[in-house]
């Protein structure tokens, strides 16, 4: 598996573990924290492009690693037409899951 790939599947795995402690659906979360969090090579400059996230979004092939963990990415560009922040979501099928843990749990 390729070093890029590997740590974006590492880091959908720790977004869902985090989503699941927190009981949450969903998390937003900077650009400079997104990569510091997943140690990518990949630049700040190169984060806050449309084209590095809308395959991610669209779950393009080879651009899939976090939504094989159960994770989907939203994102609304700023002003400047940049990426400054993403939305992790657990995807539908986690989400239920999630779902049913917390109605069993009452909380």
């Amino acid at each position: 598996m390729p070093l890029e790939k590997k740590c974006w599947t590492e880091y959908g795995v720790t977004l869902r573990k985090r989503l699941f402690q927190s009981r949450s659906f969903d998390v937003t979360l900077s650009i400079e924290s997104i990569k510091t969090e997943s140690h990518t090579t990949n630049s700040l400059k190169r984060m806050e492009r449309l084209s590095f996230w809308d395959p991610i979004q669209a779950v393009d092939p080879g651009w899939d690693a976090l939504y094989q963990q159960g994770v989907i990415v939203d994102f609304v560009p700023n002003d400047e037409g940049k990426v400054s922040e993403v939305t992790f979501r657990l995807e539908k099928s986690r989400e239920q899951h999630l779902e049913r843990i917390i109605e069993s749990s009452g909380t």
